[in-house]
């Protein structure tokens, strides 16, 4: 408990602080190294995002555009997007920045992931990156276009040229409006059939420093103590469950293919059989009031794999 209240008074001390935002992030970036858990972390979770592309959505990325947002501090999406692809991908961020210390390190995760089926020029040429000295040059050779800083109501892309666009724990900080306005221009670049695919980490942010908290602490508060305590840059969560994240993907024309549901404790992505029988985030009894409509299944989700199709 003590872990997460002194992370949460470090975001709300930044967080209002001019300049803060930027420093806390340039300090855990540059200097605390957690872009490269981030990188094993992507190592780990890309094959199952590939089979949910393929078994669930029915597309193959041979040959395919795609789009990742907030694709984060270093270049392995754009090494995995080449590697699944052969194509050039296009990659966002809000607000980060590339950095060279973890290039050599993505190369090697990109190489260790379970994808058979890569092409051994691609694999080639991704592994001679390594030798190169900036990610800005990893970059080039893989012909990727890099948008930093982005702002998520206008995504610099054109319309109807993309097969698959997705993000990994990134729409939940935005508010409901600006995540509306995103999902709306995700439809607009996105071909007719073509794949949105999104995770959306449902959990309190300070859950994954202090796990004695519930996994959905922060719905216990009611919406103007959660604006003075969290709702900082650093701290807020849009706190939508997956039933209101869903409708929202309707709402711009998206129809829905798959909501696959993390569940806690045994950190598997299952399906609502099994999803009911999962722990619950919070106890019923101690959510606020406007949360006490959330069914049991949102309940027991930790995060949720939105897989949606624009119609064709």
């Amino acid at each position: 408990m003590l872990k997460g209240l002194a992370k949460g008074a470090l975001h709300a001390g930044l967080g209002l602080r001019p300049g803060g935002v930027r420093l806390y992030r340039r300090v855990a970036w540059e200097h605390l190294g957690t872009q490269a858990s981030h990188v094993h972390k992507l190592q780990r979770v890309l094959p199952g995002y590939r089979r949910a592309w393929r078994e669930s959505c029915g597309l193959t990325l041979d040959g395919r555009d795609i789009w990742v947002h907030e694709a984060g501090g270093t270049p392995f999406w754009a090494l995995a997007g080449w590697l699944l692809t052969g194509r050039p991908v296009q990659l966002s961020n809000i607000e980060a920045r590339m950095l060279d210390r973890h290039l050599g390190r993505a190369v090697r995760c990109v190489l260790a992931c379970e994808l058979p089926g890569a092409p051994q020029a691609r694999r080639q040429l991704v592994s001679a990156c390594r030798w190169l000295e900036t990610s800005t040059e990893a970059l080039q050779r893989m012909e990727t276009t890099l948008h930093e800083p982005m702002d998520p109501s206008r995504v610099p892309l054109e319309s109807e040229s993309l097969d698959l666009c997705h993000s990994g724990g990134a729409l939940e900080h935005l508010e409901p409006s600006l995540l509306e306005a995103f999902l709306a221009e995700c439809f607009r670049v996105l071909r007719p059939g073509a794949v949105a695919s999104h995770i959306f980490d449902h959990r309190d942010h300070l859950h994954h420093a202090d796990r004695s908290l519930p996994f959905l602490a922060h719905l216990a508060l009611p919406e103007p103590a959660y604006r003075l305590l969290r709702g900082n840059a650093l701290g807020y969560h849009s706190r939508l469950n997956p039933a209101r994240v869903s409708a929202a993907f309707e709402r711009v024309g998206f129809e829905r293919i798959a909501l696959r549901r993390l569940v806690l404790p045994a950190r598997k992505y299952a399906h609502d059989e099994v999803a009911r029988l999962a722990q619950p985030g919070l106890p019923r009894w101690l959510l606020a009031r406007r949360f006490r409509e959330i069914s049991e299944l949102d309940l027991r989700t930790a995060a949720a794999h939105y897989l949606f199709r624009k119609p064709r």
